[in-house]
């Protein structure tokens, strides 16, 4: 994978920052246009106070690069995928950064299929990007933008005709409260009440270009209120919480989709709850683990023929809804299941329940590779005897953040903590934070 620019989802980091600056996103769409010459590629973005001038660079540097840039204005990820893989569009640019703050931002680039783009396209896509001459390289014949557009309205008409067929109008006491992030999901969801005349009450849906993720939303758990469902900024998580405050995370809705669906593999990451893993052994269906990251999820279903894959932090790709994790068909979806079996979040919530984790997210200021961390492995060791044969411990780096996950599972909620401290005063002691 290209190390410079692109993590686990995409270009990522501080607006006004490197890589995060209108001149570099310029040269990624000169350089995206080069894969797409003449072709349609769709542009969207979430309601960061950045995403206008980013999106606008994207937008130049495609048009004087050759493809035919459309901008479809302030939309959810899966918006996008779904108006790229179902329309005519050879490819898409989403600006966000997702779960992260305000003062984020990125680009998402997907194929035509709606897909993440492959690692092979973004080391191509960084070389070209970080190519000094790439602005003089350009064809001095090429056209000026032509500032091609689509409503905003038309792209999520045909998004929700694409759901439809699935989920055809029910009563209104099979909706929950929807809290929106305050990004992108707040248009999405202003639109489908004002449409369809759907009686769901939005949460943080009134985004000022500095809110978005701002103590709601997916990314903020905690702050979800009971009986609710929550997006992240740009719309690609769910979560829910339950009538009594108990959080019902992607380990949850993959279980019960799978269970309620009848579906005959799933796919999850090296984060996902062993209580997932114990419910495919149980159901004799196959399961597969991937690295974290959505787009790995994606790669393993599509190499195993599975419907259905997903994230604890809530994305959740089910093929009969959309191509990418899709956080407002996934709600519908629920919505409609609990309306048929009769039952409650409650009820999922109880249906399966989880091994205690503790994921401990410890700030670093260098990706140090575990073996050279000294004492670390040592540690290590002496925590999996400790947990023994049905516990575990997990570290990973963030891909997005500068952060080292460290996740700690087994049976019991008090050892977990009582390790996690261990870890947390190691790395305390050794200032490498």
């Amino acid at each position: 994978m290209a190390g410079r620019l692109f993590g686990t989802d995409g270009i990522r980091g501080k607006s006004g920052k490197f890589p995060i600056l209108p001149e570099l996103a310029f040269k990624a769409g000169i350089a995206f246009a080069a894969h797409h010459p003449g072709k349609r590629i769709l542009i969207a973005m979430d309601t960061r106070e950045s995403g206008p001038a980013l999106a606008g660079a994207v937008y130049a540097g495609l048009s004087v690069g050759g493809a035919n840039p459309v901008h479809g204005g302030i939309l959810p990820t899966p918006v996008l995928a779904c108006s790229v893989s179902n329309m005519d569009f050879s490819g898409g640019v989403m600006i966000t950064a997702s779960h992260n703050p305000y003062t984020d931002n990125g680009l998402k680039f997907f194929a035509g299929d709606g897909r993440k783009i492959s690692p092979k396209l973004e080391n191509d896509l960084e070389k070209e990007i970080l190519n000094e001459n790439i602005v003089q390289n350009i064809n001095k014949v090429s056209p000026p933008p032509n500032h091609n557009s689509l409503s905003g309205e038309t792209l999520l008409n045909h998004y929700l005709e694409h759901l439809h067929p699935l989920f055809p109008p029910r009563t209104a006491d099979m909706w929950i409260p929807m809290d929106c992030a305050n990004g992108a999901g707040a248009e999405l969801l202003h639109f489908v009440n004002r449409s369809l005349g759907a009686p769901i009450e939005l949460l943080n849906a009134w985004p000022n270009g500095q809110n978005i993720n701002l103590n709601c939303g997916a990314a903020q758990p905690d702050k979800m209120k009971a009986n609710s469902a929550a997006l992240d900024g740009d719309g690609d998580r769910i979560l829910f919480k339950d009538s009594r405050e108990r959080l019902i995370t992607g380990d949850h809705i993959i279980m019960f989709l799978a269970d309620s669906l009848n579906l005959k593999s799933i796919v999850g990451t090296v984060m996902t709850n062993q209580a997932v893993a114990q419910f495919a052994a149980d159901k004799n269906i196959p399961f597969y683990r991937s690295d974290v990251g959505d787009r790995f999820v994606r790669e393993l279903m599509d190499k195993h023929g599975a419907p259905l894959g997903g994230e604890t932090s809530g994305h959740i790709i089910l093929d009969k809804l959309n191509v990418t994790g899709d956080g407002f068909a996934v709600y519908l979806q629920v919505m409609a299941l609990l309306a048929k079996e009769n039952i409650t979040l409650a009820d999922i919530f109880d249906r399966y329940p989880m091994m205690p984790q503790t994921l401990l997210n410890l700030p670093v200021s260098e990706r140090i590779p575990f073996e050279n961390i000294p004492g670390f492995p040592e540690l290590l060791r002496k925590t999996e005897e400790k947990l023994g044969k049905t516990g575990r411990i997990f570290p990973r780096y963030s891909g997005t953040e500068n952060l080292l996950r460290i996740l700690i599972e087994s049976y019991s909620e008090e050892q977990n903590e009582e390790i996690a401290s261990e870890i947390s005063d190691f790395f305390n002691n050794r200032r490498i934070q």
